[in-house]
């Protein structure tokens, strides 16, 4: 079984500050109950108390090959004792590979084509369910990451109470997205900024779904980003964002009307405003660092939309 490579997102192309540059504290409370004091773009002091709602993700995995190929091999087992009786099926360790005896050649050929055929099919279906997705990064070799559209939009009903806190209100809908936008924004730069991949974070496993993120009060860039598109998705769910992917890094995009001087990225006939939620450097809405200009200017860059289901 050919696996892809995996992509790990580190959030490492930000200049390095105090990883809680502008987070003054952080408490949690009872009964789920957090407290978090933070400092806008201008030095402006800022609190919250929030609770979390029940969430619906499972806890999620490392992605390991070898786990992967164990559990698709496992599954496919089971299935073909049942689909071809007949047929005896043998697995080789560690290579887990599969021998097939039968006292007929052709229910043997039928059950080997059966195997390749439903492989695909169960490769699919373990990435699903562990939130993982192929992906092809500007490099262009298939690669396998954390599926962050689909972790954004199941994870907004959970963050509902906190991002309606940080809602800020305009003269029109359009000024109440900027100004959301650009508060938010600093919530999230101001949590901990942590390489999850380090020893200090969780060795090989180098995401944190938002849950987590808010929790435990820390995360790297992809998962910063889909807190942020998680919670924007839920207060505005026709307001069009975009996780922007570029070599070790992660962006979000928000197409809101760009001011001179912003960054954006064209995408799908839309122009987004870049974001850098991942701090803990404290840039504002449409500033972002000169490395990740670099490599969005020489085009080594991948965009995700992230649509919110109608209805």
């Amino acid at each position: 079984m050919k696996i892809a490579k995996v992509i790990a997102l580190l959030g490492s192309l930000l200049t390095v500050l105090p990883a809680s540059a502008a987070q003054t504290y952080f408490n949690q409370l009872n009964d789920g109950e957090y407290q978090v004091g933070w400092q806008d773009h201008e030095g402006k002091p800022l609190t919250l108390t929030y609770r979390l709602e029940k969430g619906s993700i499972p806890p999620l995995v490392a992605f390991r090959p070898a786990r992967m190929k164990e559990d698709v091999v496992q599954a496919l087992l089971t299935s073909a004792r049942q689909a071809h009786p007949n047929v005896q099926f043998l697995l080789s360790r560690p290579s887990l590979d599969v021998q097939l005896k039968s006292r007929q050649a052709e229910q043997a050929q039928k059950a080997m084509a059966w195997l390749v055929s439903e492989r695909k099919k169960e490769e699919a279906a373990w990435l699903q369910s562990h939130y993982f997705h192929y992906f092809t990064p500007p490099d262009g070799q298939l690669a396998i990451k954390q599926d962050h559209v689909r972790i954004a939009l199941e994870s907004r009903a959970e963050l509902a109470p906190l991002a309606s806190q940080l809602k800020q209100e305009g003269a029109h809908e359009t000024e109440t997205r900027q100004k959301t936008v650009a508060h938010m924004l600093t919530f999230v730069q101001s949590i901990p900024y942590l390489t999850l991949d380090s020893l200090g974070g969780r060795l090989g496993k180098g995401f944190l779904t938002p849950r987590q993120v808010l929790a435990q009060n820390r995360g790297d860039c992809d998962s910063k980003v889909t807190l942020m598109a998680a919670m924007l998705a839920q207060l505005f769910p026709t307001l069009k964002q975009a996780i922007v992917i570029v070599p070790g890094h992660a962006l979000l995009g928000v197409a809101l009307p760009a001011q001179p001087g912003e960054a954006t990225l064209a995408h799908g006939g839309e122009r987004y405003v870049l974001l850098e939620p991942t701090g803990p450097a404290l840039l504002p809405v449409g500033q972002i660092a000169p490395a990740s200009k670099m490599l969005i200017d020489s085009q080594q860059v991948s965009t995700e939309a992230v649509n919110v289901p109608k209805g």
